[in-house]
């Protein structure tokens, strides 16, 4: 598992599995935040905007409400399928055998398709990025 933090209340969440069966992915997810309620300090109403790759689990947990949350967590879970995620790193040679690579701000971006088992074991090398910060990516960045 690795926890980036994006801002004082925000998260994103990638655990790594094998597989992961479609059916009860939202019980699932719904123990693992639980899990780390009291580790990151969370509560209140989050959305938690998933995504389901072949190499694992991608989650967002954004923060809608919390003036009527005092200690207790709710969470509305909303899958998205179409979810480009990308795997940022300042090492070239970490992402090159990936299908797709994107240069961007002095950093090297890999799409995260069925090519990406390959660099599964180099995931403290670099950052998921997904979601909004995709975009200006997306936008500005050269593809190699």
């Amino acid at each position: 598992m690795k926890i980036d933090r994006i801002s004082d209340t925000d998260y994103r969440l990638y655990i790594f599995a094998d597989k992961i069966d479609k059916d009860i992915v939202s019980d699932e997810i719904k123990k693992i935040v639980k899990k780390l309620q009291k580790k990151l300090k969370l509560r209140g109403f989050y959305k938690v905007i998933t995504s389901l790759k072949d190499c694992g689990l991608f989650l967002q947990l954004v923060k809608i409400e919390d003036s009527f949350y005092r200690d207790t967590l709710d969470l509305r879970i909303v899958f998205e399928d179409d979810l480009n995620v990308y795997f940022k790193t300042n090492d070239y040679f970490i992402v090159d055998c990936s299908n797709i690579i994107r240069y961007f701000d002095e950093n090297y971006y890999a799409l995260v398709d069925d090519s990406f088992e390959k660099i599964i074991e180099k995931v403290e090398f670099g950052d998921f990025v997904f979601g909004s910060d995709v975009d200006e990516m997306l936008n500005y960045s050269l593809v190699l």
